[in-house]
């Protein structure tokens, strides 16, 4: 069996589970066996989106796993986000009705403002609206607004825990600043190549947890640069994979677990599931810890071109 789950404190006194699986950009039976072989192995946190069109079947697995005994709802911790078509308060607390009811589940353990760039909400369920230039069609919303209404859902029990998704230091401020419930958990992209020191440090100060999206470098990104650089074929993680004897995407696991992030992978794969997973009963040692830090500020995947013309995208600022 795998390793033995470990958890981060976050403010509310709540625990979050150090490794979760992701599940951006799976969908179908491939999705639900990956959920079902993870929630086997011993993983407790999935990480799913209303965006990402899959939480029926992330629900119907996590129920079938319930109802069958192998899991218990109150051992697992489940997170959505409300997509940026949905920021106005109605559309952002009709959008955790429609997650509660994609997903089966009275509540969900994180709900998320999955990017604070927000955009037309058609009424017609378009996630992402574009007008006849291609171009996403853009709006900006007041996130005060939008965490009000993720305060109300969380006081009818839908979410226990709130937080926030590629927000930058302002941004989080901002409603840390007005919120009655906190902050919790800021998920955001961070690797070794992207490492957030800035965002790690302002959040380390207010007990926000923090949890890496693609911690491996975004190797199955669709439209990745062909010049991008790919972490995972690093010489140094590379020489580390073979002095470790573990997988290259162990060690970038273990790295981001020593900065005490959680860390989300994503994987269809049952080896690698269970590599992701193997990665809490050892550590880098310090001196090999310092060489990752050395690869910061190399790549940053996810760009979000498309929101640059957002008055809430500064490009000045980590996020």
């Amino acid at each position: 069996m795998a390793s033995t789950m470990r958890y981060l404190t976050m403010n509310n006194g709540l625990r979050m589970p150090t490794v979760g699986l992701g599940t951006y950009l799976m969908k179908g039976d491939i999705l639900k066996q990956a959920v079902d072989y993870a929630l086997f192995l011993g993983y407790r946190h999935i990480d799913t989106a209303l965006s990402y069109g899959n939480e029926v079947e992330v629900g119907e697995v996590v129920n079938d796993r319930i109802r069958s005994g192998k899991n218990k709802r109150k051992d697992l911790f489940i997170t959505t986000k409300v997509p940026c078509a949905y920021l106005e308060k109605d559309a952002a607390i009709r959008s955790g009705e429609m997650s509660l009811e994609s997903l089966k589940l009275r509540h969900v353990d994180l709900l998320l403002i999955h990017q604070p760039w927000g955009n037309v909400n058609r009424g017609d369920g378009t996630l992402k609206p574009l007008n006849p230039k291609g171009e996403r069609e853009l709006q900006h919303h007041d996130l005060l607004e939008t965490w009000a209404a993720f305060e109300q859902m969380h006081g009818q029990n839908w979410a226990k825990s709130l937080g926030i998704s590629n927000f930058n230091p302002k941004q989080i401020q901002k409603i840390w600043d007005k919120a009655k419930i906190k902050p919790a958990n800021l998920q955001l992209e961070a690797h070794a190549y992207w490492q957030q020191n800035k965002l790690v440090e302002f959040c380390r100060k207010k007990n926000i947890v923090l949890t890496a999206y693609s911690p491996l470098g975004a190797p199955s990104k669709p439209d990745k640069k062909t010049d991008d650089l790919v972490l995972l074929e690093d010489p140094q993680v590379r020489q580390l994979s073979v002095e470790y004897k573990k997988t290259p995407g162990q060690i970038l696991l273990n790295f981001l677990l020593l900065k005490g992030m959680g860390v989300l992978p994503k994987s269809q794969s049952f080896e690698r599931i269970k590599e992701n997973f193997d990665v809490l009963e050892w550590k880098l040692s310090s001196s090999d810890f310092e060489k990752l830090r050395e690869l910061d500020n190399t790549v940053k995947y996810f760009t979000n071109e498309w929101a640059h013309e957002h008055p809430e995208f500064d490009k000045s600022e980590p996020f």
